[in-house]
Protein backbone atom coordinates (compact mmCIF):
# COMPACT_ATOMS: atom_id res chain seq x y z
CA UNK A 1 0.00 0.00 0.00
CA UNK A 2 1.28 3.44 -0.78
CA UNK A 3 1.93 5.78 2.10
CA UNK A 4 2.86 3.00 4.55
CA UNK A 5 5.96 3.51 6.64
CA UNK A 6 8.40 0.85 5.45
CA UNK A 7 11.35 2.05 7.54
CA UNK A 8 13.08 -0.74 9.41
CA UNK A 9 12.58 -0.16 13.16
CA UNK A 10 14.42 -3.20 14.50
CA UNK A 11 18.03 -3.66 13.42
CA UNK A 12 19.29 -7.01 12.25
CA UNK A 13 22.43 -8.55 13.74
CA UNK A 14 25.39 -6.99 11.98
CA UNK A 15 23.65 -3.72 11.12
CA UNK A 16 25.69 -0.59 11.68
CA UNK A 17 23.77 1.92 13.78
CA UNK A 18 23.89 5.69 13.13
CA UNK A 19 26.43 6.18 15.96
CA UNK A 20 28.90 3.77 14.33
CA UNK A 21 28.30 0.85 16.70
CA UNK A 22 27.15 -2.52 15.37
CA UNK A 23 24.04 -4.31 16.59
CA UNK A 24 25.41 -7.63 17.88
CA UNK A 25 22.24 -9.30 19.18
CA UNK A 26 20.41 -9.63 22.47
CA UNK A 27 22.48 -9.98 25.62
CA UNK A 28 21.75 -13.32 27.31
CA UNK A 29 22.44 -11.59 30.62
CA UNK A 30 20.41 -8.37 30.39
CA UNK A 31 17.95 -9.48 27.67
CA UNK A 32 18.53 -6.05 26.09
CA UNK A 33 20.00 -5.14 22.70
CA UNK A 34 23.79 -5.32 22.70
CA UNK A 35 25.97 -3.12 20.53
CA UNK A 36 29.62 -3.78 19.74
CA UNK A 37 32.43 -1.40 18.96
CA UNK A 38 33.06 -1.48 15.20
CA UNK A 39 36.54 -2.93 15.69
CA UNK A 40 38.82 -4.49 18.29
CA UNK A 41 40.81 -2.36 20.67
CA UNK A 42 44.07 -1.52 18.92
CA UNK A 43 46.19 -3.35 21.53
CA UNK A 44 45.93 -6.57 23.48
CA UNK A 45 45.20 -6.34 27.20
CA UNK A 46 45.48 -8.32 30.39
CA UNK A 47 42.21 -9.20 32.13
CA UNK A 48 42.24 -6.17 34.45
CA UNK A 49 43.62 -3.80 31.82
CA UNK A 50 40.69 -4.72 29.55
CA UNK A 51 38.28 -3.38 32.16
CA UNK A 52 40.39 -0.23 32.51
CA UNK A 53 40.29 0.26 28.74
CA UNK A 54 36.48 0.08 28.76
CA UNK A 55 36.41 2.64 31.59
CA UNK A 56 38.66 4.90 29.51
CA UNK A 57 36.24 4.63 26.58
CA UNK A 58 33.48 5.79 28.92
CA UNK A 59 35.52 8.77 30.09
CA UNK A 60 35.98 9.74 26.44
CA UNK A 61 32.30 9.20 25.54
CA UNK A 62 33.55 7.00 22.69
CA UNK A 63 31.09 7.05 19.79
CA UNK A 64 28.86 9.23 21.96
CA UNK A 65 28.36 6.66 24.75
CA UNK A 66 29.60 6.16 28.29
CA UNK A 67 28.30 2.66 28.95
CA UNK A 68 31.09 0.59 27.34
CA UNK A 69 32.20 -2.60 29.05
CA UNK A 70 33.98 -5.89 28.52
CA UNK A 71 31.36 -8.46 27.49
CA UNK A 72 30.36 -11.22 29.89
CA UNK A 73 31.20 -14.82 29.02
CA UNK A 74 27.71 -15.34 27.54
CA UNK A 75 27.81 -12.05 25.62
CA UNK A 76 31.23 -12.89 24.20
CA UNK A 77 29.78 -16.12 22.86
CA UNK A 78 26.99 -14.13 21.15
CA UNK A 79 29.71 -12.04 19.47
CA UNK A 80 31.45 -15.24 18.36
CA UNK A 81 28.20 -16.74 17.03
CA UNK A 82 27.47 -13.55 15.08
CA UNK A 83 31.05 -12.74 14.03
CA UNK A 84 30.33 -13.26 10.31
CA UNK A 85 27.10 -11.27 10.08
CA UNK A 86 26.82 -7.90 8.39
CA UNK A 87 29.33 -5.27 9.48
CA UNK A 88 30.79 -7.65 12.11
CA UNK A 89 32.16 -9.90 9.35
CA UNK A 90 35.92 -9.80 9.01
CA UNK A 91 36.44 -7.57 12.06
CA UNK A 92 37.58 -10.20 14.58
CA UNK A 93 40.95 -11.93 14.89
CA UNK A 94 40.13 -15.46 13.75
CA UNK A 95 43.74 -16.61 13.29
CA UNK A 96 43.55 -18.86 16.32
CA UNK A 97 46.92 -17.52 17.42
CA UNK A 98 47.60 -17.39 21.12
CA UNK A 99 46.87 -15.02 22.73
CA UNK A 100 45.70 -12.47 20.11
CA UNK A 101 43.13 -14.85 18.58
CA UNK A 102 41.48 -15.10 22.00
CA UNK A 103 39.11 -12.48 23.40
CA UNK A 104 38.51 -11.49 26.99
CA UNK A 105 35.19 -11.63 28.74
CA UNK A 106 34.57 -9.83 32.04
CA UNK A 107 33.76 -13.16 33.70
CA UNK A 108 36.18 -14.94 36.01
CA UNK A 109 36.94 -18.64 35.78
CA UNK A 110 38.58 -18.59 39.22
CA UNK A 111 40.77 -16.33 41.33
CA UNK A 112 43.57 -16.01 38.74
CA UNK A 113 41.81 -16.95 35.50
CA UNK A 114 39.43 -14.92 33.36
CA UNK A 115 37.15 -16.50 30.75
CA UNK A 116 38.35 -16.07 27.21
CA UNK A 117 37.08 -17.34 23.86
CA UNK A 118 39.01 -18.27 20.74
CA UNK A 119 37.35 -16.78 17.69
CA UNK A 120 38.73 -19.28 15.16
CA UNK A 121 36.72 -22.17 16.60
CA UNK A 122 34.70 -20.90 19.59
CA UNK A 123 36.72 -22.71 22.27
CA UNK A 124 36.27 -21.19 25.73
CA UNK A 125 38.47 -21.61 28.76
CA UNK A 126 40.05 -19.88 31.70
CA UNK A 127 43.00 -17.78 30.61
CA UNK A 128 45.74 -16.49 32.92
CA UNK A 129 44.71 -12.92 33.78
CA UNK A 130 48.23 -11.64 33.03
CA UNK A 131 48.19 -12.82 29.41
CA UNK A 132 47.38 -10.03 26.95
CA UNK A 133 44.46 -11.01 24.71
CA UNK A 134 42.19 -9.23 22.25
CA UNK A 135 39.24 -7.12 23.32
CA UNK A 136 35.97 -6.04 21.73
CA UNK A 137 33.92 -3.78 23.96
CA UNK A 138 30.12 -3.78 24.02
CA UNK A 139 27.41 -1.53 25.36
Amino acid sequence: MSGENTAKTTPEVGDEIEDGTIYAGISPDTHQPMYAAPKDASLTFTFNAAKEYAADLNALDALGHNDWRVPTKAELNVLWENRNKGKLAGTFNETGSYPAGWYWSSSRADIILGWAQRFSNGSRCGNDEYVASSLRCVR
